[in-house]
């Protein structure tokens, strides 16, 4: 009994000691940089600084409200021209607007998604680090400088789908890289599935499925013993073991689209896809030579100006790796080069906007390579021991001696100033990559919009423009509110009028572009009990709004809509004025 007393605090303070343990590092990472990034979310959501929250992600906040909240809410309401993955991670946030209306009427739960993903993907960045065996040091310095960058910081922010699009690609190349060096198939499987959840997030990582699986037959080629025909085989295999979980959220996500829609791919299709709203806007391809250089300068200065030393970096790794042969490291630039090349071939070609964030890939491709140069590597390489033709041992000392205090003394200055120089570089950045966002001739919408908010003195006009967006969707929404007109009263288009449904504190009176008899009451408003119609300004994208395109002139003159009761003019750069009509037949 006595012995078993003794024992009894001790046994206790082992456990506590395991409770009270230090948090890992992967932990500690998270916990820190997700401090600094709801810190900035926060600020957007509550300082009024709304111009720095990117369009694309507010929306994505009202699809997943009209998903739950909307008079006819239903799964299908996600919409089929964005991948699906970002609106899905909303779910559960916006899910609380009953408790906490902001996460919604702020947009706050997509500042809060944005910001859980980019701290992981400032933990996936320091673990690769860590696999591509850089010093604890210089592991921490580079993650640092990865996440701080002005870029990082932003869209970890402002609700955009930038920051799960990274999180993915590098757990991908994580597992990518893990896979060529241990050959297990689990890797190669944990590297389908994550591509696979990365095209559900952006359509860009495409590009990064296609790298994958050239490296991965390439990597299978090599390494497999054999004839031809049976490593080939076995590139084959490892080929569809890595493809196919991305083939198979590629086909499926296609299917439902064509189940529900009529279309495979309605970002191509929809009269709201991407393509006809860069049409809209007079957004085209190079159509000639000298055209196409200038485009494609234009992609370069953007991805100067988001890491100006990526070419230095690109260099440093291919040098390391050619010389000491570790060809497995290349194959994480590649994936993420492949995205890069991909968008700058997409804006050549006028598939996306004039916007430099398609480029925010460049930072980690840039991390990542100064990783590879940096890393800790073999030392200088033994030479061959064995005497020249004419016997001159001497000499032969002499010059062995030589060149190994060469190698030694070059591998020395490597090791101590290349580090060095690469925290300084990497530090520089932070500082540079402001610069080229808040460059109006790099990004003119989004540099005024930062301007404007970081500018604490008087407002240039532009600075004014850019800080008073959505001002006027809130005026309608209040306005229409105050009407008090009922449920399933008022007509609106949520493609451009978002803003003014998910502010809404009678969400339900809307009927919007999602709901199943969208077409039915459009086409015969008054019939439906239909008392209000809400249409944009049909110039630019407004002439993509339903109402606009089934009633041709009906924003100026009411035509075939009813009387006009408000207009409300916008003074922000988005220059989308609002005009709510009362249906004649219900008057």
């Amino acid at each position: 009994m006595q012995a078993t007393t003794l024992l009894r605090p001790r046994v206790t303070t082992r456990s506590s000691q395991r409770l009270l343990r230090r948090p890992s590092p992967a932990v500690l990472c998270f916990c820190l940089f997700l401090s600094l990034y709801m810190a900035a979310a926060l600020f957007i959501a509550f300082s009024g600084a709304t111009d720095l929250l990117g369009g694309d992600g507010v929306s994505r906040v009202e699809i997943a409200d009209r998903m739950l909240f909307s008079r006819d809410p239903h799964l299908a309401a996600i919409g089929f021209v964005w991948s699906p993955l970002p609106v899905v991670a909303l779910l559960p946030l916006v899910a609380l607007k009953p408790i906490w209306p902001f996460l919604v009427t702020g947009a706050l739960a997509g500042n809060i998604v944005s910001a859980i993903f980019m701290a992981g993907a400032v933990v996936q960045m320091l673990g690769l680090l860590g696999d591509l065996a850089v010093g604890r040091r210089m592991r921490w310095a580079l993650t640092v400088a990865f996440a701080l960058q002005p870029m990082i910081i932003l869209y970890a922010a402002n609700a955009m789908s930038e920051a799960p699009l990274i999180f993915f690609l590098l757990l991908v190349v994580r597992r990518l890289y893990e896979w060529l060096r241990f050959r297990q198939v689990g890797a190669l499987a944990a590297t389908g599935f994550f591509l696979a959840l990365g095209y559900l997030t952006r359509y860009e990582a495409a590009a990064a499925a296609v790298a994958v699986t050239v490296v991965v037959a390439i990597a299978t080629l090599r390494a497999t013993r054999g004839d031809f025909d049976a490593r080939l085989r076995q590139a084959l295999v490892d080929v569809t073991v890595v493809i196919a979980p991305f083939l198979a959220a590629f086909a499926s996500w296609a299917i439902i689209s064509w189940v529900i829609t009529g279309s495979l791919f309605e970002q191509f299709t929809s009269s709201y896809g991407n393509q006809v709203q860069l049409q809209t806007r007079g957004i085209r391809g190079a159509d000639s030579l000298g055209h196409l250089a200038t485009m494609f300068g234009t992609a370069v200065r953007w991805a100067m100006g988001v890491e100006p030393f990526l070419g230095l970096a690109l260099i440093a790794c291919v040098v390391v790796a050619v010389r000491h042969r570790n060809w497995a490291t290349l194959a994480v630039p590649t994936v993420l080069g492949a995205v890069v090349a991909f968008m700058a071939a997409a804006f050549v070609t006028g598939k996306v906007d004039e916007e430099m964030r398609y480029f925010i890939v460049t930072i980690p491709l840039t991390i990542v390579t100064v990783g590879i140069a940096v890393g800790e590597r073999r030392g200088p390489e033994a030479v061959p021991a064995t005497p020249d033709h004419d016997g001159s041992k001497v000499v032969y000392h002499q010059v062995v001696s030589w060149r190994r205090a060469a190698a030694r003394w070059g591998g020395d200055l490597c090791g101590r100033i290349l580090p060095v120089a690469a925290v300084v570089a990497m530090a520089t950045t932070i500082l540079l990559n402001f610069q080229g966002l808040t460059d109006p001739a790099l990004d003119t919408r989004a540099a005024v919009a930062l301007e404007a908010t970081v500018n604490f003195g008087t407002l240039t006009p532009a600075q004014r423009a850019a800080s008073s967006r959505e001002r006027v969707d809130l005026a309608v929404s209040r306005y229409v509110d105050s009407l008090n007109p009922g449920p399933g009263t008022v007509l609106l288009d949520d493609f451009l009028g978002f803003v003014i449904v998910m502010t809404s504190t009678h969400q339900d009176q809307y009927v919007i572009t999602s709901d199943t008899d969208f077409e039915q009451i459009l086409a015969d408003p008054s019939a439906n009990g239909v008392k209000y119609v809400l249409i944009p300004e049909d110039t630019v994208e407004g002439t993509l709004d339903a109402v606009n395109r089934a009633y041709p002139g009906a924003y100026a003159t009411g035509k075939g809509i009813g009387k006009l009761v408000e207009t409300f003019h916008d003074t922000s750069d988005n220059e989308t004025d609002w005009r709510l009509y009362r249906i004649s037949a219900a008057s």
